[in-house]
């Protein structure tokens, strides 16, 4: 597990739940943790021998993954058992799936994304590499959600709606236009309030 902070146990447990064993926590922030326990489990660098890994910290987890890969490590998808994930969906290599998501037909989740627990995700979606969508997210169908955008807490996308690359959807927005990328919206409609 890549993390030692708050949501690096949530997503152990995730991990666990779904049948992976997690033997320890790579540090990649913070490196006085090296060599300490926590959560139970102990901290380790990027110097020890590779194996799989997935994501469990916050932030940029694209550039987080490309330390890992010069390190020699693989990614591996957790998908918690309490989650619904169609037949005809892909869950690339390093997604998370939480507990109570659901993941409707021909959905495709990108390498390194994130869907929190209770989001729910529609058909025919394709959410981008290390895209986070945040706790009780709705994406419909037939919408895509961009590399690195993040899709807050209770936040709605509407059908067919494409929010941009490294955009971000504020808590309980409905997003009902397409969001550009690198752009900041909010409300219910979403409106724009900055833009990178």
């Amino acid at each position: 597990m890549a993390g030692t902070g708050s949501f690096a146990l949530e997503v152990v447990e995730y991990a666990r739940a779904a049948g992976h064993g997690v033997l320890a926590l790579l540090e990649l922030v913070d490196q006085s943790r090296i060599g300490n326990e926590i959560h139970g489990l102990p901290v380790v660098g990027l110097e020890i021998e590779p194996g799989a890994a997935v994501i469990g910290l916050g932030g940029d987890r694209l550039a987080f993954w490309s330390r890992l890969v010069e390190h020699g490590w693989r990614a591996e998808p957790v998908v918690h058992p309490a989650a619904v994930v169609s037949p005809s969906a892909t869950v690339d290599a390093g997604a998370v799936v939480g507990p109570g998501a659901i993941v409707g037909a021909a959905t495709e989740l990108g390498r390194h994304s994130f869907v929190s627990r209770g989001a729910l995700v529609g058909h025919h979606v394709r959410v981008g590499e290390g895209a986070v969508l945040n706790p009780g997210a709705n994406v419909a169908g037939n919408s895509v959600v961009g590399e690195g955008a993040t899709i807050g807490m209770d936040a709605a996308v509407v059908n067919g709606v494409t929010v941009g690359a490294r955009a971000v959807v504020a808590a309980g927005a409905v997003v009902v236009r397409d969001v550009d990328p690198a752009t900041r919206v909010q409300g219910v409609p979403a409106k724009v309030f900055t833009r990178a």
